[in-house]
């Protein structure tokens, strides 16, 4: 538990970068004789979050406690005055502000390992426009409107670095340059980890352009599985017994005219009992592998889960409406990106402040939501 004064700081802390970064750059025209002022609608949504609710319930939960707060009609009147560009562009001034207050910190002092993923949220409105994006069945659906993020996947620095709201004309090669170009603004990207989805020529070439140093597990092409077969049954084989072994190979990937070239690197585990299956991993990388790093470079792969990580975090952060209109959809996405870094950005500041030396958050995300609802209620 934190004493008062601590919590009497967070708070402050909290309120004053919500009313002073979010508030501020939220895009709604209001008009000078409104009933109601932007801090009114932004935290009425934000209350809604922190309370779980649906902003349509929250903002009844809100009244009832307060009073003199906006109905969910009256929100989603501004609201709907949004539209997708001011929406990004807002998110892209409020974020920087963000990050530029982790850098002060010395957050981003040493190079950083960072994942870049698309995150889809199911949609189900009869509308099929072009911010509706195909995945793979959720909850009755095959579409949702989605975005694309790059994040620092180490513990203590785990900020969301830049985003893109997708399309369905969205290139890999726009999503892959505007990423890594905005990250950098912030932060020297070590490694960049990027899932299957990104094993093809267009963003293999690409991260060369960018000169970005990449691991992408490797998807088994005809040519590709005869490769691991081969050397899965020469590990096998071999004597004396290893607990695991490395090929590094330079691969061509081709089709067509284009082509791209790089390191695959092919891991194989050995089983702990006799019985087990060996264990295979293929990457693609365009780092110097060398058999002493090689493993090394497979097993760093797997930190890329804490995009993931902060992804399901996000959800928890994330506006819930039964509202259609994108331009309000996507400000909840972006809307979540701020309060998560905002969330790190506090326990950067207070585990400064308090000399904390434990694992795991000085303000855990419940507890982060809490004082939130608190401060709008006035508590």
């Amino acid at each position: 538990m934190h004493s008062p004064h601590t919590q009497l700081d967070i708070r402050k802390h909290i309120k004053k970068s919500i009313k002073n970064e979010i508030v501020c750059n939220l895009p709604i025209p209001m008009a000078g004789n409104c009933i109601y002022t932007k801090k009114n609608i932004i935290n009425t949504v934000i209350f809604s979050i922190s309370n779980n609710n649906f902003i349509e319930y929250g903002s009844k939960r809100l009244r009832d406690k307060r009073g003199f707060c906006p109905s969910s009609d009256a929100v989603f009147y501004h609201l709907n005055k949004l539209n997708g560009k001011t929406v990004f562009s807002a998110y892209q001034q409020t974020n920087q502000t963000l990050l530029n207050q982790a850098k002060h910190q010395g957050v981003f002092n040493k190079p950083v390992w960072c994942g870049l993923d698309i995150h889809k949220i199911a949609w189900f409105g009869k509308k099929k426009d072009g911010h509706v994006l195909g995945l793979e069945r959720v909850r009755g659906t095959n579409y949702g409107h989605g975005y694309a993020s790059l994040e620092c996947v180490e513990p203590g620095r785990r900020f969301t670095l830049s985003a893109l709201p997708l399309n369905q004309f969205t290139a890999k090669k726009r999503i892959i340059g505007h990423l890594v170009n905005e990250a950098r603004k912030n932060a020297d990207i070590n490694r960049l980890f990027l899932d299957r989805e990104f094993f093809n020529i267009e963003s293999i070439n690409v991260l060369k352009e960018l000169s970005a140093l990449f691991v992408i597990p490797a998807k088994r092409n005809k040519k590709i599985g005869k490769m691991i077969q081969e050397f899965k049954r020469k590990c096998q084989k071999s004597t004396p017994y290893e607990e695991h072994y490395s090929s590094i190979t330079e691969y061509t990937l081709k089709k067509g005219r284009d082509s791209a070239t790089f390191t695959l690197v092919i891991i194989v585990e050995s089983p702990e009992r006799f019985d087990d299956e060996w264990n295979v991993f293929a990457y693609a990388t365009n780092i110097l592998v060398t058999k002493d790093n090689a493993l090394e470079l497979a097993d760093s792969y797997r930190s890329r889960w804490g995009i993931e990580t902060g992804y399901r975090v996000k959800e928890e952060v994330r506006g819930k409406t039964c509202s259609r209109n994108y331009a309000i959809r996507l400000f909840l996405q972006l809307l979540s990106i701020l309060l998560y870094n905002l969330w790190q950005l506090c326990n950067v500041t207070f585990s400064m402040a308090m000399c904390w030396c434990k694992e795991g958050y000085v303000i855990i995300l419940e507890e982060f939501k809490d004082i939130i609802s608190d401060s709008i209620l006035g508590r």
